[in-house]
């Protein structure tokens, strides 16, 4: 299937594009906490009776057979259907049925004082999960016919489509590719009657979303609402018994020191991502937590009796991933320089003894033997001369770079305090500029990094992208369709200037003087006295 281009509208209205991609980004669901979930579940309607907290990822409360099923640990749930909920955090999808099957109700964040409250068909709810998948940048593909069949009618779908009928697709879908984000289908237009949450993944038929039959109306992604909202915290919580119990201490930055009485068992990330060490003041034995829930020690990858002293938060990095390491000490020697993850540098015929490193972009994990084993370590674009030194290790026998979510933030610069934005309509990209302006607190200021390419909220499909053929100083930006070239590819480093990876001696820079296109955002050689060339991220969701 040919790429989407969200550029062409013409007389198609506002959810369909010129090559059969649906596109409109605007209402939809929201949640605000997506990786944090958290429901209160209550026996009788109107929240009385006996309640239980669910916080992880299951809840059958009656397994077919008749089995009461667990629903955390060793506990059991004390009722076998649901008769209010309160939703805390998340996006949750009830069941009628246990074992996820029957009609489907999707909970946002909120109360529901009884079946009605969801739209239920009965009074019947037996089983429950939260949606953990990524909620930004939906996209999906449906097909006309089973095993996405190339016979039949498809059609990309970028956001909310009320009424699939109009767009002249249809109704009859047999097959869903989710390519990204988190979607809702409806059985009729307008987002009425049955609906199917659909996950990141492939559904070969009908039967596998839940469906009775192959009929989709509407569709709308389930879409963060942290750009409006306040930010997302950073924030890790530890607890003294293993499976979340026990005392707890959360924390939501770096600690050089965690008191030494506390001993830590499990482990929940709700945001952001950490490393801990086992010793104070970020020394010791390194471990690497990514947001979800870590239930015992061996789940966090940390030896029976590890004890945690200090923790720091991950900071974003904006730059490609780049790594060299040297034989010998100083950066001299033969080198071996990488981009991807590598399991065992021995298999690969490498020497794993090494004696230097140079971080150039990016952000790496090296373990001290192959297949990620041994000693961890973190680190951010830096130069490290003596590898034993450093880390205690002769040795680097796997890597990978961190894998980085969506960076979301905004651009100011630092002499003018205004925001990098749009000038133009996206129905012509080739007029498109990119300028700086006031904050008006509009998508268009929204910008994303994501391998190494800035995208504006607006188009998540589109690139930053140098104008013309001519790269030069005073060359011109807009966006243009992601197409992988280097005219697309920037990094932000520490001076807080940008990069332009075609040309490393080019960063971006205000145009100034007093002419029309004064605010308009150019390239221009780096100049240590130009302080607008300097820009602050200010990131508001990862």
């Amino acid at each position: 299937m040919q790429k989407p281009k969200t550029v062409a509208w013409e007389n198609l209205g506002p959810e369909m594009s010129a090559l059969g991609t649906a596109f409109s980004r605007e209402g939809g669901r929201k949640v605000e906490f997506p990786t944090d979930p958290k429901v209160v579940v209550y026996e009788k309607p109107f929240f009385e009776g006996k309640c239980v907290e669910l916080e992880t990822g299951m809840c059958s409360f009656v397994m077919e057979g008749g089995e009461t099923e667990e629903a955390t640990g060793d506990d059991h749930l004390p009722f076998t259907s649901v008769g209010s909920m309160k939703v805390l955090r998340g996006i949750w999808v009830a069941y009628e049925k246990p074992g996820f099957t029957g009609h489907q109700y999707l909970l946002e964040e909120g109360e529901y004082r009884d079946w009605k409250a969801w739209g239920g068909y009965n009074g019947e709810l037996q089983s429950l999960r939260p949606i953990l998948g990524d909620f930004s940048n939906a996209h999906m593909i449906m097909y006309s016919e089973k095993n996405f069949g190339s016979k039949g009618s498809s059609i990309d779908v970028l956001g909310i489509v009320a009424n699939l009928k109009e767009t002249g697709y249809g109704v009859k879908t047999q097959s869903i590719n989710v390519l990204s984000g988190v979607w809702v289908a409806y059985e009729n237009p307008d987002f009425t009657g049955e609906q199917y949450v659909l996950d990141k993944g492939f559904y070969t038929s009908f039967e596998d979303w839940g469906g009775k039959n192959c009929k989709i109306s509407s569709v709308q992604p389930i879409c963060l609402d942290s750009f409006t909202g306040p930010r997302r915290r950073n924030q890790i919580h530890l607890f003294s018994e293993p499976q979340f119990q026990g005392h707890s201490q959360s924390f939501e930055e770096t600690t050089s020191q965690i008191d030494d009485s506390f001993s830590t068992k499990s482990c929940r990330v709700s945001g952001g991502s950490w490393v801990v060490y086992d010793g104070e003041n970020f020394t010791g034995n390194q471990y690497v937590l990514e947001e979800g829930h870590y239930p015992c020690l061996s789940a966090m990858g940390c030896p029976p009796g590890a004890t945690f002293k200090s923790l720091r938060f991950i900071d974003v990095e904006f730059s490609e991933p780049t790594i060299i390491l040297f034989e010998r000490e100083d950066f001299k020697g033969k080198k071996i320089e990488l981009n991807a993850e590598t399991v065992n540098l021995r298999s690969l015929g490498f020497n794993t003894q090494i004696r230097s490193v140079q971080v150039i972009g990016g952000i790496w994990v090296t373990y001290e033997y192959g297949s990620y084993r041994g000693r961890q370590f973190l680190l951010s674009p830096a130069e490290v001369p003596n590898w034993y030194e450093f880390s205690g290790c002769r040795q680097i026998g796997s890597l990978r770079p961190f894998v980085q979510k969506r960076i979301y933030f905004r651009l100011r610069n630092k002499a003018t305090g205004l925001f990098m934005s749009t000038n133009g309509n996206l129905e012509d990209l080739k007029l498109l500029r990119i300028q700086v302006m006031e904050d008006v607190g509009a998508d268009d200021q929204i910008w994303i990094y994501q391998e190494g390419c800035i995208k504006c909220r607006i188009a998540e499909d589109c690139c930053l992208t140098i104008v013309g053929s001519l790269v030069t100083s005073g060359s011109k930006l807009g966006l243009a369709l992601d197409q992988n070239a280097d005219s697309q590819f920037w990094s932000l480093k520490s001076d807080g200037r940008i990069y332009s990876k075609l040309k490393p001696n080019l960063v971006l820079d205000i145009k100034g003087g007093t002419q029309y296109d004064q605010n308009h955002i150019i390239l221009n050689t780096v100049s240590k006295e130009k302080f607008t060339q300097v820009w602050e991220a200010m990131v508001l969701y990862t």
